[in-house]
């Protein structure tokens, strides 16, 4: 008798390093950094991730005209062009000119998860094509970012509903804990998301259009979006199985 499929939702960047060497990955940082990688594969620029300034710089002095966006601490006056957001990406209309996202703690989960083989990249946007490359998987692990040392409802939603869809595939919660984040996110609207911390956060910076934009796209993206190193693409053929780990 094969052994069951498992899903398992854990949380915060650190999380990466406890299971990229045993299962499927699926990162996930609503507000904003994955929504905005997400979005930005889909118009079809060219998009990498980094999570340190010396990775920034590197990144965008290979890519001319790159849109260096995002925050980091410490970081000099102009180091960034613009903020993360799909929202202010769509606005620019610039598919042409690439992107270099620094967005923590979102980017620095993906960068920790970084291994040989693809990272999927979850947001709302892409709940079920993420399932659904997920599916084939035997062993799967939903990482959330948070936000601020603290679980975010919208990670946990994101997480609770792709983890839900797989169950629903046969998938077995692997702990007592996914079960419960199950249990509790299902059926929830996403409007919920908009009363949390972070979006919170975001409407007293006067970007409340960001966490608009969230709340107004649910599943309206029908390929899964992945990372593979610093680099993040869209599309259909993602293959997920575990490559092996490496130590950063």
């Amino acid at each position: 008798m094969a052994p069951p499929r498992t899903v398992l939702i854990d949380a915060f960047p650190d999380s990466a390093f406890r299971h990229r060497e045993h299962a499927a990955l699926a990162c996930v940082d609503v507000m904003l950094a994955t929504t905005t990688l997400v979005t930005a594969a889909a118009q079809g620029r060219t998009t990498r991730v980094a999570a340190s300034l010396e990775e920034v710089r590197a990144l965008a002095a290979g890519l001319e005209g790159a849109i260096v966006a995002g925050e980091l601490a410490g970081a000099p006056p102009g180091t960034f062009e613009a903020a993360d957001g799909p929202g202010a990406l769509l606005q620019r209309g610039e598919t042409s000119r690439p992107l270099v996202l620094a967005s923590p703690p979102g980017t620095d989960l993906v960068v920790n998860a970084a291994r040989p083989g693809p990272v999927l990249l979850a947001c709302f946007r892409n709940l079920t094509a993420t399932a659904a490359a997920l599916a084939p998987q035997p062993r799967v692990a939903l990482l959330a970012a948070g936000w601020h040392e603290e679980l975010s409802c919208e990670d946990q939603m994101a997480a609770a509903w792709i983890a839900q869809r797989l169950v629903e595939q046969g998938f077995e919660a692997a702990d007592r804990r996914t079960a419960e984040a199950i249990r509790r996110w299902s059926g929830i609207s996403p409007a919920l998301a908009g009363w949390g911390n972070s979006a919170a956060a975001l409407r007293r910076a006067g970007r409340g259009d960001e966490v608009e934009f969230v709340l107004a796209h649910v599943d309206d993206l029908a390929q899964p979006c992945w990372a593979q190193g610093a680099e993040v693409q869209v599309g259909e053929a993602v293959d997920v199985r575990r490559a092996g780990g490496r130590e950063r």
